[in-house]
């Protein structure tokens, strides 16, 4: 049910992100020829892009964390962790 939550946030993230226009007006690196090129098009891949993104990056302080307190498996304290850091990296879209 956390992992729902992070994935929530993150895609929170993917619409709210001050990266979102950065990574819009990069279309032309990351978007393929065959894609279309309407800005509808480009305005939901950059969403995808800032949510696995957000995804990813949230998820290295819940690794780094059970890595150091010797976890072999995840529990419920690093996905409280995942969720944490996901909810930092979406605040400054929300503010």
């Amino acid at each position: 049910m956390l992992f729902i939550a992070v994935l929530g946030v993150t895609l929170l993230n993917g619409f709210v992100s001050p990266a979102v226009p950065v990574v819009f007006l990069l279309s032309p690196v990351w978007m393929p020829e065959f894609a279309p090129r309407s800005a509808i098009a480009v305005f939901y891949g950059t969403s995808l892009i800032v949510s696995v993104a957000t995804l990813v990056l949230s998820g290295v302080p819940a690794a780094l964390f059970e890595r150091v307190s010797g976890r072999q498996q995840s529990d419920v304290v690093s996905m409280l962790v995942w969720l944490g850091a996901a909810i930092l990296l979406t605040l400054p879209g929300l503010a």
